[in-house]
C-alpha cells in the first residue's frame, strides 16, 4: 500500500537553520532527498520560504527541484545578515528605538535575497504540492496559498516571490506586503499570527480534498487519511518564562518585545497537540524541535554567526546526535514506508 508523506515547517526567522539541519540528517538516514520522501510540503514564514525553495524548479519540465537542503543551509548561514542586518553597540539601541515607530528591518534585504533565488516561478509549477500561509489585513482573513487551488484557478497561481514576501512579513520585524491575488488586493503579514505550525492545515487539506482528484499517491490512487504520515519540524522554542511580577506589571513596550515569540510558540504547541490527537489512530506523526535555553540566542532575527552556531550545536545535541530522537526518526521513516524495515534475523 502506497503511503502519502507530508512535511511541515514552522516559522521562526533565522532559526530556519534548525529544520534545515534536521532535514540534512534525515536525508542521510533515508538515503533519499527531501523531494523523494515527501509528497506535500507546508510552511509558515521562514518555513514557507524553505518549502517554497525545496519545491521550486529551474524550468517547468525540470526532473527535480532547483535547490537542495545543502543549498538552503548555505543561504541561511551566508545571507541571513542581509535580511536581518547585524547591529551591535549603539547601533543596536538605535534599532530598538526606531522599532517603536516602524518595522525593525527594511524589506530591501529580503527582497534582494528572494530576487536572487526565486524569479518568475509560480505555485502550480512547484515540484511537490505546497501550502503556505499569510494573513490578509485588507479582508481580515487567513489565506492559504495552495497548489491544489492554483492548479484550477490561474488567479490563485501566485508568484513564489510574492508568496514568500507575504508569509514572512512578521509584524514589528518586516513591513506588510501588498500584491494582487485572485483579482483583489492582498496585504499580507506573517501567517504565524494565527498558524505558525501548518500540520493541522495540511491534515485538513487531505481530509477534505485527498480523494477529490488533485492529490495522488505514488501508485496513482487518491489519498485517504489512513495513508497519511506527517513530519512536523519546529524552529526552536525559548524555554525562559515570564514571571508573575512581569506579567502583571508590563506595559505595551515590554509586551511588544515578547509577544511575537509567545504567540508563535503557543499556536505551534496547540497545533502539535491537535495533530497528535487527530493522527493517533490514522498514521505516523512525528514532531521534532529544540529547546533554546539561553536567551542570548533566542531572537529570531539574530543573524550573528555565534547565534547560528548555537542553534546548530543544539540541533546536534538534541536531535541529530541524540540516540532517543534518532530512534524516533528511524521508526517514523519505517512506519511511513520511506525506508524499509530491516529484515528479521533468520532462525
Amino acid at each position: 500500500m502506497a503511503r502519502f508523506s507530508i512535511l511541515t515547517i514552522d516559522g521562526g526567522g533565522i532559526r530556519g537553520i534548525v529544520p534545515i539541519r534536521i532535514l540534512e540528517k534525515i536525508e542521510e538516514m533515508a538515503g533519499k532527498k527531501v523531494y523523494e520522501m515527501f509528497d506535500m510540503m507546508s510552511g509558515t514564514s521562514t518555513g514557507g520560504l524553505i518549502v517554497s525553495c525545496l519545491t521550486v524548479k529551474e524550468k517547468p519540465d525540470a526532473p527535480k527541484p532547483k535547490y537542495t537542503v545543502e543549498d538552503l543551509a548555505q543561504i541561511y548561514t551566508t545571507k541571513g545578515s542581509t535580511i536581518f542586518p547585524i547591529r551591535t553597540g549603539i547601533g543596536k539601541w538605535i534599532r530598538k528605538a526606531l522599532n517603536l515607530c516602524g518595522p525593525e528591518f527594511s524589506p530591501a534585504g529580503l527582497e534582494k535575497v528572494l530576487s536572487e533565488y526565486v524569479t518568475g516561478q509560480r505555485i502550480k509549477e512547484a515540484f511537490r504540492p505546497i501550502i503556505v500561509s499569510t494573513y490578509d489585513l485588507f479582508t481580515n482573513m487567513p489565506v492559504f496559498f495552495k497548489s491544489s487551488e492554483a492548479a484550477g484557478n490561474e488567479e490563485a497561481n501566485a508568484r513564489i516571490h510574492d508568496v514568500c514576501r507575504a508569509t514572512s512579513a512578521a509584524p514589528t520585524f518586516l513591513p506588510a506586503y501588498t500584491f494582487h491575488y485572485k483579482g483583489k488586493t492582498l496585504t499580507g503579514i506573517d501567517g504565524g499570527v494565527y498558524v505558525n505550525n501548518l500540520a493541522m492545515a495540511a491534515i485538513a487539506e487531505i481530509r477534505r480534498y485527498g480523494d477529490a482528484g488533485y492529490y495522488k499517491k505514488l501508485d496513482g490512487t487518491p489519498v485517504k487519511m489512513e495513508d497519511v504520515n506527517v513530519l512536523s519540524l519546529g524552529t526552536g522554542s525559548y524555554t525562559g518564562t515570564i514571571t508573575e511580577k512581569e506579567a502583571v506589571t508590563w506595559g505595551q513596550l515590554e509586551w511588544i518585545q515578547h509577544i511575537t515569540d509567545i504567540m508563535m510558540k503557543g499556536v505551534s504547541q496547540t497545533t502539535d497537540y491537535e495533530a497528535k490527537e487527530m493522527m493517533y489512530e490514522e498514521g505516523p506523526y512525528l514532531r521534532l524541535n529544540i529547546d533554546i535555553k539561553d536567551e542570548a540566542y533566542s531572537d529570531m532575527a539574530d543573524a550573528r554567526p555565534q547565534t547560528i552556531k548555537y542553534l546548530e550545536d543544539e540541533v546536534k545535541s538534541q536531535v541529530t546526535e541524540n540516540a532517543d530522537t534518532l530512534t524516533a526518526i528511524q521508526s517514523f521513516l519505517e512506519r511511513a514506508e520511506i525506508i524499509k524495515k530491516p529484515s528479521p534475523p533468520s532462525p
